[in-house]
Parts: C-alpha cells; sequence; structure tokens
C-alpha cells in the first residue's frame, strides 16, 4: 500500500514518471516510416534550422557578401516557410485522450506554431521585395530582419513547448496520446 502511495504521489509531482511505467521495451532499431505514429518529428526540424540559419545569413549579408547572402536567405527561408507549412498543417498529429496542461500546452505549442507560419510567410514576402522589386532599399532589409527574427523566435518557442509536450506531458512518446496517420 505504501508502495503504490509513493508511486502515485511521484506520478502526480512527475509526470513523465507516469509516462514510463507505460512504456515498452522494444527491440527496433531503424523503423520504416509506415511504423512511425506520425511523420511530424521528422518534418519540424527543416523550419527550426532554416529559419534559424536564415536570420543569420540576413545578418550577415549586412556586412559582407551582400548579393550572394541575400540569395542564400531568400533560399533558406523559402525552406523554412515550406517545411514550417509541411510540420504545421499537413503532418501536424492529431491527439487524443491528452490531460488538461497537455491540452494548454498544445494550444500554446499550435498557436507559436501558426505565428511561425505568418511571419515565415511575411519575411519572404518582403525578401522577395529587397531582391526583385525594391533592390538595395536599406530600410526594407531592416524590416525584414526584424519580420525574419520574429520568426525565428517563434519557431524556438514552438519548438519548447513541443519539447514541453514529448518530455514532460509524454506526446508522443512510443505513440502515446497521438492518432496514427492512418486512423485519421
Amino acid at each position: 500500500m505504501r508502495r503504490l502511495l509513493f508511486s502515485g504521489i511521484l506520478a502526480s509531482l512527475f509526470p513523465l514518471v507516469a509516462v514510463g511505467q507505460q512504456l515498452q521495451e522494444s527491440s527496433v532499431v531503424s523503423p520504416s516510416l509506415s511504423e512511425l505514429p506520425n511523420l511530424h518529428p521528422l518534418v519540424v526540424h527543416v523550419p527550426i534550422m532554416m529559419l534559424v540559419l536564415a536570420v543569420v545569413t540576413q545578418l550577415a549579408s549586412f556586412f559582407v557578401w551582400k548579393k550572394q547572402l541575400d540569395w542564400v536567405t531568400f533560399l533558406m527561408l523559402a525552406g523554412g516557410v515550406v517545411g514550417a507549412f509541411l510540420a504545421g498543417e499537413v503532418f501536424h498529429p492529431h491527439t487524443k485522450g491528452l490531460t488538461d496542461a497537455a491540452q494548454q500546452t498544445m494550444k500554446l505549442h499550435d498557436t507559436w506554431a501558426d505565428y511561425t507560419i505568418w511571419s515565415s510567410v511575411v519575411a519572404l514576402v518582403l525578401k522577395g521585395l529587397s531582391l526583385f522589386v525594391l533592390a538595395g532599399k536599406r530600410w526594407l532589409e531592416i524590416v525584414t530582419t526584424l519580420v525574419l527574427a520574429f520568426s525565428a523566435v517563434a519557431v524556438s518557442i514552438t519548438g519548447h513547448y513541443g519539447g514541453t509536450l514529448v518530455y514532460i506531458h509524454g506526446v508522443g512518446v512510443q505513440g502515446n496520446y497521438v492518432e496514427a496517420e492512418h486512423q485519421k
């Protein structure tokens, strides 16, 4: 009885302990894509990397290799927009049975994902204007940098809430709380 009470207290204080009790040992080393409940974790790293690197190349373009880095920024930003859309809209997992705290975290994750998508689209349009229509306008490059920086911050905050869902609430761990693609 004492052991059951202790594990209940631990589970309420540390939700991952409760999830850890539900995990099953697996011998799978290299699963096929069809064995994964959802492709979101594979796709989501594209916008994280590309949007953050786009900010770096955008800032660097103020000091060196302006023309070349403008194109690198544009291409990174385009890849980040596509990746953010795919991660947030196409491959976003459908969840079931989330706790109240996990639902609140999911709502924050989704909100910041939307901020990421829309701000990166705006940054891409601004960068396109800067490359093709209003070339050489310093004010436009500064505005683009600010919007792009917001997008990089937004994708980082989105990732923070995504990590919270996985590592604190156990969402997605061995498919917990996630409907498989074929179940939708």
